[in-house]
């Protein structure tokens, strides 16, 4: 008895030196862990800025000249109840200097950890955290972390804000940082088709999936490897349990009628990765996608919805297009 209350004794003493993050977790962070995972294994693909908000994230990151330049959204997690403007293009803040990528890497549980802990501490405010951004300064002077909660709490000393260096340590704020970077302006002076008229859709997801499982082998458990939805066909590529071949649903969509649908052996490309979905959540997670905001604001311009894997990015993920203005962004498979 004595023994069990000695270590009882011991490991009150080890729990109580421990630092409060390591016996409970933020909740901020604990709605993050798939997008911070995301993070750390696509840190390939360049982004200009992080922004963290409950149980969502959202990454800037630059589109190429051909495609009209600034910078477009990358989102990961559940953005239902998120306040960010997601909709068009945004411009990389003068005040910034030149363009510099965020070290992905560096965003890490143990690292926001630090920089929850120290912002309240210094700001005295234990209200719910309602963003993180993590941008790279001008001038050699490395990231900066900005904490914004969702209020202030009672205390008339507790803040809003609180800004940090990338070794968690409380600076001063930084007026060359916005609290959100500006919307890209379309120029009025410039005629446009309406979108309808450039990029209408060939048929919403469900009912161009629901007309790929009408022509389809494929069976509820099969591992379907791609997902192809545009303005102009669909496809689904898949390989049912125990079949060695793989196969392709697909149907040409023109003037507003589906033609030339097949089944038939496909050969898979070799600079495509396979994904590792069933046709069960593969329907399910389009059932959800076309719930989302992001995707509702788009519907009437999209182009492209892809259900993919690549090397860089091994999780399945949906990639989408949309035309007249251009926008690129991509989601998690599943919600």
């Amino acid at each position: 008895m004595r023994i069990a209350q000695f270590l009882c004794v011991i490991l009150t003493a080890v729990l109580g030196a421990l630092p409060t993050h390591a016996l409970a977790r933020d909740p901020f962070i604990t709605g993050l862990e798939g997008c911070l995972e995301l993070l750390q294994s696509d840190s390939a693909e360049p982004r200009y800025q992080i922004v963290l908000g409950p149980n969502w994230s959202v990454a800037l990151f630059k589109i190429s000249k051909d495609d009209g330049g600034n910078l477009g959204s990358d989102m990961c997690g559940d953005l239902s109840a998120s306040e960010w403007d997601m909709g068009g293009a945004y411009a990389w803040p003068a005040s910034l200097g030149e363009l510099k990528p965020v070290n992905q890497q560096m965003i890490t549980r143990v690292w926001l950890d630090q920089i929850i802990d120290n912002a309240r501490a210094s700001s005295k405010n234990r209200a719910p955290i309602k963003r993180i951004s993590i941008t790279m300064l001008p001038d050699g002077d490395g990231h900066l972390a900005r904490v914004q909660f969702v209020s202030a709490e009672a205390q008339a000393e507790a803040s809003d804000s609180v800004d940090l260096d990338e070794q968690a340590n409380v600076v001063t704020h930084d007026p060359r940082l916005p609290d959100q970077f500006a919307r890209v302006e379309i120029d009025a002076s410039v005629p446009k088709m309406p979108a309808e008229s450039v990029s209408a859709p060939s048929a919403d997801p469900k009912t161009a999936l629901s007309l790929l499982l009408s022509i389809t082998q494929a069976q509820s458990d099969a591992k379907v490897m791609r997902v192809t939805l545009t303005n102009f066909d669909a496809g689904l590529v898949y390989r049912n349990q125990g079949d060695a071949q793989t196969r392709q649903a697909r149907f040409d969509f023109t003037g507003g009628e589906a033609g030339n649908l097949a089944d038939e052996p496909f050969e898979f490309p070799a600079a495509f990765k396979e994904c590792a979905m069933t046709l069960t959540q593969v329907e399910a997670a389009i059932g959800k996608i076309i719930l989302q905001k992001r995707y509702q604001a788009i519907a009437a311009r999209l182009q492209y919805l892809l259900l993919e894997c690549s090397k860089e990015n091994p999780k399945p993920h949906w990639f989408l297009t949309a035309m007249e203005p251009f926008e690129y962004f991509e989601l998690p498979a599943q919600f």
